[in-house]
């Protein structure tokens, strides 16, 4: 922008010089213009900012009214004592149940484990974050879960192994061992049954040796693998 220039005019009266401003009206009126043009500019940048910081808030709000409401829908309904207790099926054989943290993700297993393992290898450990950890093995057949891909996701923490969390709370759910043969699930997700329960009784220490801490029980300790023809009973002359 470029203002009405300020004519100075000179007159000469009895050898002094008095200089007039000519424009004066003009540049005054240009001033005002100019201010009152400003001031507009300033609230309109107010207004906008204050549209803006409202639709922000106010997604934000939108936001977390859906969080709380997925949370809602997706946290366990508290049982009863007689729900929770492990039930036979239609054929008398013992169903019991699993769940992930938040209750999204069910699972059942049909009659007793495989085997119930402790073990202490730096794996199991880290991603437990536990010095070690209890889980029960189960054949494909015996096992179910009602969960689909996009509500897990998982891990190949070695070959043989696929580890499987809720992506809704984190929580591990279950493993599989040789391609899906075998199904693992952590002793914490099991739902009904009672800690003295002698079926999820702990039948072995596996990987013993990558141990963080002693433990002193009368189960069989193996150096890594408990699986028959390659597992090695662990001694204290082999740390």
């Amino acid at each position: 922008l470029s203002s009405p220039s300020l004519s100075l005019q000179t007159r000469m009266l009895g050898g002094g010089s008095i200089l007039s401003f000519t424009s004066f009206t003009s540049s005054s009126s240009y001033l005002t213009s100019l201010t009152t043009s400003s001031l507009l500019a300033n609230n309109r940048r107010k207004k906008s900012s204050s549209s803006s910081s409202y639709s922000i808030a106010k997604k934000k709000a939108s936001f977390m009214n859906k969080k709380k409401k997925n949370i809602t829908t997706t946290m366990a309904t508290p049982k009863t004592t007689e729900e929770e207790a492990a039930h036979p099926n239609e054929n008398d054989e013992k169903i019991t149940n699993a769940s992930c943290y938040c209750g999204k993700i069910k699972m059942e297993i049909l009659g007793k484990p495989i085997a119930v393992s402790i073990c202490h290898c730096t794996v199991c450990r880290r991603l437990s974050g536990g010095a070690f950890s209890l889980q029960s093995l189960h054949s494909q057949k015996n096992f179910t879960c009602a969960a689909t891909e996009n509500d897990l996701w998982s891990i190949q923490s070695s070959p043989n192994v696929t580890r499987y969390r809720c992506k809704e709370c984190g929580s591990p759910v279950y493993a599989t061992l040789g391609k899906g043969k075998t199904y693992v699930v952590p002793r914490s997700a099991l739902t009904n049954i009672a800690k003295d329960d002698q079926s999820f009784k702990p039948t072995h220490h596996m990987h013993y040796k990558q141990r963080c801490i002693d433990i002193e029980d009368e189960l069989p300790k193996f150096v890594g693998t408990s699986a028959p023809g390659r597992a090695e009973i662990w001694n204290p002359s082999l740390d």
